[in-house]
């Protein structure tokens, strides 16, 4: 990364002239279109791999290697000046990188699903009609009294149109919200971006493969840099290879396809153990410092060690519930580890918010903030504005003073925690330990909280739930390229909220119309089955069964963050300490259960590679990892083409989880 920041200070200036232009933002508009026509038609109708579901998605991946492999050296056939510049790609690729975080698991699925829901499926068994509707805010809750909302959810009767007046008022409002939510959160990237990049210099492994593809791009020759080495091309064949391999097996259904996902039973009171290989995970991993990939798969078994224990003398917390650790015990240990990870960051970064706020406030006129995303001033009361609209609209929607402060206070751990995560330890797969809804309930107990405040909370999983994709990695990300390519400030900003315009349009507009035309519980899917029930029942459940302060939970959490505690000790305190703090809290997520073996490969891999070659080494088996990942996307997309022609509505999910 270092290498590749040294070599774009040179061209600089050039990438600084060519950056935000009509060909980028049209190709970034492309990008982020198609992710959000993508995305839902792959998972609804032809549920084939996912497209938008992680940091790093399929599909961004997909359409941003087409641009670098076949968009770029065409243009450059044409003319050799007219290759597109490393400012450009950088900005197509931000924007199709926020883009992603708008569809299905990103904002779209679950929030639509989520309003959409709570009249259509209320049954007397349930205790909807008692526990929920009389709670719920008119003006955030499309009606059905029309039959709106089930024809949304069974398919529109012949001669009726789409009733998006229905829709319009309570959409206004969320989107209101998403946006001063959006502005908190880029906000906050720009008052951190200093802290991270200069100070702390955190790596961002995930940066380096854009801006690997984007080295030389306006060089001459039409083959992209990154592919001119022979090991590219052997680990572009390896995952190209097997996925063509199994695609025969679409068509032929005895034959032998080879299996990537495999599980084994090691302890008997505890879960097995996931051997599931995926290609680009090995190869983003090969990227991530060998201390945090050590500590991922280490806290991952150590914890099934754990469990085993645990599970053996009977010691359990009660019940977990969706979208949380399997395990109450993790899932709570594993949240005290977020907080310990937020605040110790925080804690680091005291000297610069002192800056940044004296800056913002007139106190330090010293402090240059000429490079950042945001002036400190507009980015911190930005972040108050922004912060107050957010608070007010929970208010509105029902939750009391007391409810929106626990409430937030998770929202913002979970979300600066995984950030760090993803930016620092680079992995792909990630969502926290437990959500704010279920740390909020058992804090404060149900008792203490009216039934207007559960009400919201139930309607509080249209926007945080199922954490697979969010905005806020997205925009550190893009503070990563510009620092590294020197973009202009206005180009990125721009890209940014050009993308998140373009994708809650093209997404909430295409989702609501695949819905009336397809019916969405005919989907066949969790968001619009399952995931539509599951806030409203959560929350029925527990007013039915009132319970007060979750003491033994919030034991297990503090356990937890002295545990954290000690391991960022141990780290900042002896340089031979081998645990790096990341892998604790997120041990036992559903996504490192998913991936763990895909990264002890890649640290196995590396390791090997340091220890008999160094860092020359290193350095010349890259081009075979991204061979890996470059193989592997384009496998997926020849797989989603097959999907698309032969095999609609019964596709095959290569990628995803």
């Amino acid at each position: 990364m270092a290498l590749l920041a040294d070599e774009y200070q040179e061209v600089g200036e050039e990438t600084h002239r060519r950056d935000l232009t009509v060909r980028s933002m049209l190709l970034g508009a492309s990008m982020v279109v198609f992710v959000n026509v993508g995305a839902p038609y792959a998972k609804y109708i032809l549920h084939s791999s996912l497209m938008a579901c992680d940091y790093l998605p399929f599909g961004v991946m997909l359409p941003f290697i087409l641009a670098v492999l076949v968009l770029n050296p065409v243009l450059k056939s044409i003319r050799p000046s007219a290759g597109l510049t490393p400012g450009e790609l950088a900005v197509a690729f931000v924007m199709g990188l926020v883009g992603s975080t708008i569809p299905t698991f990103g904002l779209t699925g679950y929030l639509i699903s989520t309003i959409a829901s709570p009249y259509y499926n209320a049954t007397t068994e349930n205790g909807w009609g008692e526990y929920m509707q009389p709670n719920l805010p008119g003006w955030l809750i499309p009606s059905n009294e029309t039959g709106a909302m089930t024809w949304f959810f069974e398919g529109l009767p012949t001669g009726q149109s789409i009733p998006w007046n229905i829709w319009m008022p309570p959409l206004f409002w969320w989107v209101g919200f998403f946006a001063a939510l959006m502005a908190v959160c880029f906000c906050t990237v720009a008052i951190l971006r200093r802290q991270w990049i200069d100070n702390e210099r955190v790596v961002f492994p995930l940066a380096e493969i854009p801006l690997t593809m984007i080295e030389g791009s306006d060089e001459p020759g039409l083959l992209p840099v990154f592919m001119r080495s022979k090991l590219f091309w052997m680990g572009f064949a390896l995952p190209m290879v097997i996925i063509l391999w199994n695609i025969i097996g679409y068509f032929q259904p005895t034959f032998p396809a080879i299996a990537l996902q495999n599980q084994v039973n090691v302890l008997r009171d505890a879960p097995a153990v996931r051997l599931n290989i995926y290609f680009p995970l090995i190869g983003f991993a090969y990227l991530i410092n060998l201390d945090v990939a050590f500590s991922i798969w280490f806290f991952h078994l150590l914890g099934l060690a754990q469990l085993a224990v645990t599970n053996r003398f009977g010691f359990e917390v009660g019940k977990g519930d969706n979208y949380c650790s399997s395990s109450p015990v993790m899932a709570w240990q594993g949240f005290g580890g977020f907080i310990v990870l937020v605040s110790w960051g925080l804690w680091m970064a005291r000297t610069h918010l002192k800056d940044v706020f004296g800056k913002a406030f007139g106190r330090a006129p010293e402090v240059d903030d000429s490079g950042e995303l945001l002036s400190y001033r507009v980015a911190v009361f930005g972040l108050f504005a922004g912060l107050i609209y957010v608070v007010a609209f929970l208010i509105a929607s029902g939750m009391s003073a007391l409810v929106v402060v626990v409430f937030l206070f998770a929202v913002f751990v979970l979300y600066l925690g995984v950030t760090r995560i993803v930016i620092e330890g680079g992995l792909v797969f990630l969502r926290g330990p437990m959500i704010a809804q279920h740390f909020t309930v058992y804090t404060l107990g149900v008792t203490a909280i009216s039934p207007v405040s559960m009400a919201a909370l139930s309607v509080s999983y249209a926007w945080f739930c199922d954490v697979k994709s969010f905005f806020m990695p997205a925009a550190a990300h893009a503070a990563k390229l510009s620092d590294v390519l020197k973009l202009r400030r206005s180009a990125v900003v721009t890209a940014v909220v050009s993308a998140l315009i373009i994708g809650v349009i093209t997404s909430m507009g295409y989702t609501l119309r695949m819905g009336y035309t397809h019916g969405a519980y005919n989907y066949g899917d969790w968001i619009f089955r399952g995931g539509s029930l599951v806030p409203y029942d959560a929350m029925v459940s527990k007013m039915r069964n009132p319970f007060d302060v979750g003491w033994d939970k919030l034991g297990v959490m503090l356990g937890g963050m002295v545990a954290m505690a000690a391991v960022t000790f141990m780290r900042y305190r002896f340089n031979w300490w081998p645990l790096h703090p990341l892998g604790f809290p997120v041990a036992f997520t559903l996504p490192v259960r998913l991936s763990f073996f895909s990264i002890f490969i890649a640290w196995a891999a590396k390791s090997l590679i340091l220890r008999f070659g160094g860092i020359a080494l290193y350095r010349k088996a890259e081009p075979f990892f991204y061979g890996i990942i470059v193989g592997f996307f384009l496998g997926t997309g020849i797989s989603f083409m097959i999907d698309m022609i032969w095999f609609p509505g019964q596709g095959h999910r290569i990628y995803g989880w």
